[in-house]
């Protein structure tokens, strides 16, 4: 008996070639969409951190303004040595701090100004420190120091900062970091510290090669009496 031949069943030429097509354009536009979505979470990924840092930062002066003034004159008796006592905040020694009282944007010199902020607080029991926050450039600074004695709050703490926040760019906007209420008030009656932060992204934005920024606003209330 002569067998016929087995019929292979297979793909031709044509079909493995639009499989190939088909399977080409597919990936492709799986890969094009993963590529993009990666774009955009660097780019987000950048903004987030920026947002996160800028909120820590403006949740730490908060917390130090709210200390502000502690403590004061009347839990100690009269005539007590002024480094026991936290004025809330500080000023120029050309005025005669801590002495002489001053009025904040007329004799008070640069501190408390627009991007520098010395404040005065107990914040563990180990004595009045003076804890400063100063815009220099782009990058905030913080330095914190004991309260002591020639009572000169500017050069002390200058020599006490380190940077705290990178790319400020406030100068760049012309808009304070610090404004502080009721305005043109002795330091003694400041009452609120009113802190806006513009943050850049540390790295442009993939997409549009553009940095990105950020505005945070925040609202500090000192909580200790001025006496």
């Amino acid at each position: 008996m002569i067998k016929s031949p087995k019929v292979v069943n297979g793909y031709s030429l044509v079909e493995l070639l639009v499989a190939t097509v088909l399977f080409t354009i597919i990936a492709g536009t799986a890969f094009s969409l993963l590529f993009s979505a990666q774009v955009r979470y660097r780019g987000e990924s950048d903004v987030t951190t920026a947002f996160q840092q800028a909120n820590v930062a403006i949740d730490q002066i908060t917390r130090d303004v709210h200390s502000a003034g502690y403590p004061p004159a009347n839990s100690f008796a009269v005539g007590v040595a002024p480094q026991l006592v936290a004025l809330p905040f500080s000023w120029s020694t050309g005025t005669g701090y801590p002495n002489v009282p001053c009025t904040v944007n007329v004799s008070c010199g640069a501190v408390p100004g627009d991007n520098d902020l010395i404040l005065e607080t107990d914040p563990d029991g180990n004595g009045v420190q003076w804890i400063r926050y100063s815009l220099q450039g782009t990058t905030l600074m913080r330095g914190m120091i004991p309260k002591a004695p020639p009572f000169d709050p500017i050069a002390a703490t200058s020599a006490a900062l380190v940077p705290y926040l990178e790319n400020v760019m406030n100068q760049s906007s012309s808009l304070a970091v610090f404004s502080y209420r009721p305005p043109l008030s002795t330091p003694s009656n400041i009452r609120e510290v009113n802190i806006v932060l513009i943050v850049q992204s540390a790295q442009p934005d993939p997409q549009t090669q553009q940095f990105r920024t950020i505005t945070l606003t925040g609202q500090a209330v000192r909580f200790n009496p001025n006496d």
